[in-house]
């Protein structure tokens, strides 16, 4: 009886397969990091948008949907965001010689009790100082955000906002960002690099 015995090993690499099984890896690495950084690139591009009467400079997420036809200095919103558009926008109001940032936010407040749905502040903190060191207060909360055509019924979303106010001359610069709660975390870093990019002149 003859026994055949299988060898399960496999021959060594020479140095040209192993040089070219890491010049491989070190490619597929490298492709996946400038595609990682072409994606930021298009994710984070801006537009630059400066209103002098206004005196103020700003860089908004490129691809959303510009807006200054409201009763604010301008608004954008992501249109890509199914359901509930993140939004950032920017308002001027005219404060009194006597007007503090609490009473403005109470205004604020009592406007948004009257017009929005469950509406419900969850704090009011001291801000990092906005440009050119102007202190600024910032206020949280939510809402729920309903469908207005009487004809479709959806479930309504809840909605987390954020207020910075800051009090320039004899105006309160208003700076809101509103996004799906479910979105929020994510969509703040939008807002963030607003923030920095924001400019008074």
């Amino acid at each position: 009886m003859t026994f055949i015995e299988l060898g399960s090993g496999s021959p060594d690499l020479s140095y040209r397969q192993r040089a070219s099984h890491v010049i491989a890896l070190a490619f597929a690495v490298f492709a996946l990091v400038i595609g990682y950084n072409l994606r930021n690139t298009g994710l984070f591009s801006t537009t630059r948008y400066e209103n002098v009467e206004a005196g103020i400079r700003a860089e908004y997420p490129r691809n959303w949907l510009f807006d200054n036809q409201g009763d604010y200095v301008f608004r954008v919103r992501n249109m890509t965001r199914v359901g509930f558009k993140t939004t950032i926008q920017v308002e001027l109001r005219p404060v009194g010689a006597a007007g503090s940032t609490r009473s403005i936010l109470d205004a604020i407040s009592l406007e948004r009790f009257q017009s929005l749905a469950a509406y419900q502040v969850i704090n009011v903190d001291a801000s990092t100082p906005l440009a050119d060191d102007i202190e600024s207060v910032t206020m949280a909360y939510t809402y729920a955000d309903t469908d207005r055509d009487p004809f479709l019924q959806s479930i309504p979303t809840v909605v987390r906002g954020v207020d910075i106010l800051a009090v320039r001359g004899g105006q309160v610069v208003i700076i809101t960002f509103l996004a799906d709660a479910t979105t929020f975390e994510s969509d703040y870093a939008f807002f963030e690099r607003f923030l920095s990019g924001l400019e008074f002149r």
